[in-house]
């Protein structure tokens, strides 16, 4: 399984202090697909779904992300996992959800590399527009990969840029006993025995990463459809469980209506034999985030592993 990615560091800056009256990953999301649209459409008649362009469109790619129906990486779907996780790196310290700067993280998966010049012109965009409902302009202060600045100038960005690679390959290495305490920093969702909830076990948890593994893998990578995950007999346990169930509002154009996106917050562990697959999910989960609603910044984690000699 393969999968190469590109984490995008962006940090914006107000023009005055601003009120978040909506979780600022939300709104810059959906500044971003309301710019790409603009900026890319050239058939606003047309459904994406049955346009000429869908391929090369770079707003359809990113945000439509059309599927076949008789696909067989997400049967039953017409539309893929997007090929973006948003992070959020500020912390917003006011009571008072006043801010001044942001800065967030967004992570592009295999061809979506290529669309960065229209991603950054699209939050420029949104910066003259201004955010939220007072509509507080921003500049795109700066953009960094690897922790090194790509801005040239306020309109032009770097465009080259060699993307990192994640790979898992089966070998003959050993499971190891240990233990891993897991840090949920955004709303973890997932189904299991059919329901969100925060009493899920260790088993559906790693079914949670691995799903996420190979879904990015089949859709933006390269990997093989029948792997399947496996304990191998060996036991995993979640222990000291400390999570809380936390709600955000996000209204859906889609649906014409406010909804809840939600999961679980906290801390866990999980103790036991962790094997080679166990160790390349927790370490992939850090980079792509888990469960469903990553493109909202969802499922953003952290891991600490201890494993014995």
């Amino acid at each position: 399984m393969q999968l190469s990615y590109l984490p995008v560091h962006f940090f914006l800056k107000f023009k005055h202090p601003v009120y978040a009256d909506t979780h600022p990953l939300f709104v810059l999301r959906s500044v971003l697909g309301k710019n790409l649209r603009s900026m890319c459409c050239i058939a606003h008649s047309e459904n994406c779904s049955s346009c000429m362009y869908n391929k090369t469109c770079a707003y359809a790619f990113i945000f439509e992300t059309i599927l076949s129906q008789d696909n067989t990486i997400q049967p039953g779907r017409n539309t893929a996992s997007h090929p973006f996780s948003f992070t959020q790196n500020s912390k917003i310290i006011d009571k008072r959800n006043i801010i001044t700067s942001y800065d967030f993280s967004l992570t592009l998966f295999g061809k979506a590399i290529e669309y960065l010049p229209y991603i950054y012109a699209a939050f420029v965009r949104a910066g003259k527009d201004g955010l939220f409902k007072s509509r507080i302009q921003y500049i795109v202060e700066d953009v960094t990969v690897s922790s090194n600045s790509i801005l040239e100038n306020p309109e032009t960005i770097q465009v080259s840029h060699t993307p990192n690679i994640w790979k898992y390959n089966p070998d003959n290495t050993e499971s190891k006993k240990g233990d891993v305490l897991v840090e949920l920093l955004s709303p973890l969702r997932f189904k299991t025995a059919g329901k969100y909830t925060t009493e899920f076990n260790a088993e559906a948890f790693m079914l949670c990463l691995f799903r996420r593994m190979k879904t990015l893998c089949l859709l933006y990578g390269s990997g093989e459809e029948d792997m399947v995950y496996s304990r191998e007999n060996n036991e995993l346990l979640l222990t000291d469980r400390n999570l809380i169930w936390q709600d955000y509002s996000h209204y859906s154009t889609r649906q014409k209506d406010a909804m809840a996106l939600g999961g679980a917050l906290g801390t866990f562990k999980l103790q036991g034999t962790f094997t080679p697959l166990d160790k390349a999910l927790l370490d992939l989960s850090k980079v792509v985030n888990a469960g469903k609603n990553t493109n909202f910044g969802l499922g953003q984690l952290n891991v600490w592993q201890q494993f014995e000699n």
